[in-house]
């Protein structure tokens, strides 16, 4: 009796079998539908919204654990902040409807009014105005760098034009560091007592280092004393040193040929 071998496949289920494999990887593929896209939108939105919620709560939470005199310190910085920068922007665009309607010397004189203000705050020339007298006494450490650079920011947010540390010159580049002698202002080191000039309105001036929980206060409970006055004239004398520009140089004249 012979044994009989299994017959080859033929070509028809050959073909049936490839067609069978593809159509399983078609099913097992991974498809993109409309649905999905529009699942997958959602959920990006939502882990958006997730993030904002909790970066206002953080924020929130701090405003709730905070003590109420930093609360109000914080309201009344932002309340001036806004009453300053609204009425500096009326006062530029009136500045700009000047110019637009004004004379060729009228523009050249503005050009110079903002020159003048522009050194001013650079601190290469002498200032003279309205403003406060401010005497620091340290005791038991009371002022360090912190505090006096704490009073320079207050002072500017409240619109001081010019500053002058005992005979430093306080400008946008001015830095603090503390010295066992006292505090270095742009390596000048300054002892106690610290005695401020500032030019500005006096009575916002004088205002906003009384603050709660300001630089007066801390000055007070770490020993130390304050002592604000008002003036109808404040000189600042003091000015900053002009260096050579380490980078850049005025570049040449065009040729006249």
């Amino acid at each position: 009796m012979s044994d009989e071998s299994t017959p080859p496949a033929t070509d028809a289920e050959g073909r049936e079998e490839q067609t069978a494999r593809a159509r399983l990887r078609t099913a097992l593929a991974p498809r993109a539908t409309v649905q999905q896209l529009v699942i997958g939108l959602l959920f990006v939105g939502l882990g958006f919204a997730g993030v904002a919620a909790t970066q206002a709560s953080a924020q929130t939470g701090l405003l709730a654990t905070a003590r109420e005199d930093e609360v109000v310190r914080v309201l009344d910085d932002l309340t001036e902040r806004q009453i300053r920068l609204q009425a500096e922007q009326r006062a530029l665009e009136a500045a700009r409807d000047r110019l637009l309607s004004g004379s060729e010397e009228q523009r050249l004189a503005a050009s110079r009014a903002r020159a003048d203000a522009l050194a001013i705050l650079a601190g290469t020339v002498p200032a003279v105005g309205t403003g406060i007298r401010v005497t620091l006494q340290d005791g038991g450490g009371a002022i360090t760098s912190a505090v006096l650079l704490d009073a320079v920011q207050e002072l500017r947010d409240a619109g001081a034009e010019a500053i002058q540390i005992g005979d430093v010159r306080v400008v946008a580049s001015t830095w603090f560091e503390d010295d066992p002698s006292g505090v270095s202002v742009s390596g000048t080191v300054l002892t106690s007592p610290y005695r401020l000039q500032v030019i500005g309105d006096a009575a916002t001036l004088a205002t906003a280092l009384e603050i709660p929980g300001g630089v007066a206060d801390t000055v007070r409970t770490a020993g130390g004393s304050i002592d604000v006055v008002q003036e109808t004239e404040v000189v600042v004398r003091a000015l900053q040193p002009v260096s050579t520009p380490q980078y850049a140089r005025p570049a040449p004249s065009p040729s006249g040929s």
